[in-house]
């Protein structure tokens, strides 16, 4: 913490935006909606507030309550502050920051901010892996699951990290709902450590509600690694509640929490709950007692930034994070095509030299009857069950999804996709909504359903559409991209790279599109910084089994599905039908086997099998580009379309597919004509 100064403060209010980098000033005005200031009050962005500018441009990054913020250029210049001069400085015991006038069945809920643990705590309690990474808008979802407290079984509700109780989000409508609502035994808060100043805003809420309340300092021992120390008692005293310490990466202080809450449970609710501070209290007054809790129970001691601190920060800069992410993103391109490819051709020969005699030996002559053909396939157009689909689930297109899943929660872990996202936020200005849709984006290049998901967390209706448009378009999931990959092994890198560059190229010419015809400006970016962290291996490989255990259980039946109805199809003489009624379109117009329609449809289905099942035609290079980016491109699989149902209603859903399959065609018949 930083001993109480000395400053001198410059008498004429300016923007925020007018700071340079390293100044410090407190925040006079926040002339914004007052939704907006609601919302930059809970991160402590409100009057008497001392914030420090860490870099300039859009966005803007600085520091304030002791987190990093990013805050879009449009919006700094609303914030006014007066420069504040330090003369000296001490590093004692003030706040670093300072403000104006500074067998019982129970039910839990788990509450706190995003990126303070909570999924990591979640886990520990219950067992059951939580996704949980180093970036916002992880948990979109409300989780459930069994806890037992000594003898007192529980049920424990994981609600989705909000900052404050009151917000326009969808997601954070709902999370605020479950919390405001009566059912419930007891709320364990998740605090964190390192930043506890953001932490105690909703904590304050919370308390206000008068509802039973158990915190969890978590991180507590990363905490004190980096010279800042908590004093539990004083913290405990002055929220009038228990406060039990955690670092839920080792499970430490989990025994502690555990007695009590079962302590707690038996107890039942106190009487009378202690008020810290009325319901109806201004965010100014909700910042003066958080100044006062951290004054009293928090000391820092000083510390030289370490390289990883000094890393972080220079991926944030245009001058060096652009080519640090133009090298992140080529080395996790080599990791998921070098280490895909190795894969299959590690699990091939064991596919041909012992898994195929042992079907053949079993079967016998079997193997030629019809339902032979359907369970091993012929070896040309009709494709096994047991054979084909399996290669494909299992060898083919598993292969690439665990590369990708891994190198994704890796850079998720690490705390790179917010700074990545920073980078963007400029360019995604441009097509309609700000860096923080970079997540979903990046999301969808593994699949396009936890992307479609997590576009609720964008503000504005016109941001989801731009957003969702963008999922759709902009590349495939990482299933499509494996087959796309096996396919084109014998036919170069260039065309490859003309697949991806035309999806790429025109996501970004849609979005350009639609940002000029809709009503309506992208909001600014206002996004908390997590702390860059080495990802560890106790959870890292978890959260990617976790992955793959999705994968396993929702992608491989419907691949095994999508080939027997293909199969029922062929031999009941359908895709016969279906290829003639589709013959001029795909092949006049396309320049694609007029078979090749049966394929085409199952697209709805499993999208990966089908571009995977485009194989057996023999295309030529150019007729394979123009089929992998209309098959992308033209509809969601059926998983990702009921999802689109769900979040946004029919209405759009078919708008964006009918525009998408529109593009689609048209850049399918193009690149016939242009592609040698």
């Amino acid at each position: 913490m930083v001993k109480q100064t000395k400053h001198t403060l410059h008498e004429v209010p300016v923007p925020l935006a007018a700071l340079h980098e390293g100044n410090n000033a407190v925040v006079m005005a926040v002339n914004l909606t007052e939704r907006e200031r609601m919302k930059f009050a809970a991160l402590g962005i409100t009057g008497g507030a001392t914030v420090r500018v860490y870099k300039t441009g859009n966005p803007l990054l600085l520091e304030v309550a002791g987190t990093r913020v990013a805050i879009g250029a449009a919006t700094a210049k609303k914030i006014l502050v007066q420069k504040r001069t330090f003369h000296e400085a001490d590093v004692k015991n003030s706040p670093a920051v300072t403000k104006k006038a500074t067998s019982l069945k129970k039910n839990m809920l788990l509450v706190g901010n995003p990126n303070v643990g909570k999924s990591q705590v979640f886990t520990r309690l219950t067992s059951v892996k939580a996704v949980s990474s180093n970036f916002p808008g992880t948990t979109v979802e409300v989780k459930k699951a069994q806890a037992v407290f000594n003898d007192i079984s529980c049920t424990i509700i994981d609600v989705p990290g909000i900052y404050r109780l009151e917000n326009d989000n969808r997601a954070e409508q709902e999370a605020s709902e479950i919390i405001r609502a009566q059912h419930y035994d007891l709320i364990l808060y998740v605090l964190e450590a390192t930043r506890l100043e953001r932490s105690l805003f909703l904590a304050l809420e919370i308390l206000a509600l008068r509802k039973s309340v158990i915190f969890i300092l978590n991180k507590y021992e990363t905490a004190r690694v980096y010279g800042i120390n908590i004093d539990i008692a004083k913290l405990s005293d002055m929220l009038h509640a228990p406060v039990v310490e955690t670092e839920a990466l080792t499970g430490a202080g989990f025994k502690k929490l555990e007695l009590e809450v079962a302590q707690h449970l038996r107890a039942g609710p106190p009487e009378a709950i202690p008020d810290v501070l009325p319901a109806d209290s201004s965010d100014g007054k909700r910042w003066e007692m958080i100044g006062q809790i951290v004054q009293h129970s928090q000391s820092l001691e000083h510390r030289h930034p370490t390289f990883i601190e000094r890393l972080a920060d220079l991926c944030t800069r245009p001058l060096s994070g652009v080519p640090i992410a133009i090298l992140i993103m080529a080395v996790s391109f080599f990791l998921v095509r070098f280490f895909g490819e190795g894969l299959i051709d590690l699990l091939t020969p064991l596919y041909e030299k012992q898994y195929l005699p042992f079907l053949a030996g079993l079967f016998g002559e079997q193997a030629h009857s019809w339902w032979g053909v359907m369970l091993l396939g012929d070896g040309n157009e009709s494709f096994g069950i047991l054979t084909d689909a399996l290669q494909i689930a299992l060898i083919d297109v598993l292969s690439y999804v665990l590369v990708f899943y891994a190198v994704f929660e890796f850079l998720a872990d690490l705390g790179y996709l917010p700074r990545l996202a920073i980078l963007l936020d400029s360019l995604l200005h441009r097509l309609g909504i700000h860096g923080y849709g970079a997540i979903p984006i990046l999301m969808g290049l593994g699949c396009k359903v936890p992307a479609v998901m997590s576009v609720r967390t964008l503000e504005s209706k016109r941001e989801k559409t731009i957003a969702l448009l963008l999922i759709m378009m902009i590349a495939p999931c990482i299933t499509q991209t494996g087959m796309i990959f096996n396919l084109f092994k014998g036919h170069g890198a260039g065309y490859l790279l003309l697949v991806f560059g035309t999806l790429a190229a025109t996501g970004v010419v849609a979005g350009i599109l639609l940002n000029k015809v809709m009503k309506g400006n992208p909001t600014e970016m206002f996004m908390e910084i997590p702390a860059w962290q080495w990802p560890r291996g106790s959870l890292w490989l978890p959260k990617v089994w976790y992955r793959m255990r999705e994968y396993l259980v929702e992608a491989v039946p419907m691949i095994i599905a999508g080939i027997l109805l293909i199969n029922i199809a062929q031999q009941t003489g359908a895709l016969t039908y279906i290829a003639e009624a589709m013959r001029y379109p795909i092949e006049t117009l396309m320049g694609l086997p007029a078979e090749s329609s049966s394929v085409i449809i199952l697209g709805f289905l499993r999208k990966d099998v089908s571009i995977a099942l485009l194989e057996p035609f023999d295309l030529s290079a150019s007729q394979l580009v123009s089929a992998c980016v209309f098959m992308t491109m033209y509809l969601p699989c059926v998983a990702t379309f009921f999802v689109m149902l769900k979040e946004f209603g029919m209405k759009t859903t078919v708008r964006i597919i009918g525009l998408t399959f529109v593009v689609a065609f048209a850049l399918a018949c193009l690149l016939r004509v242009i592609v040698p």
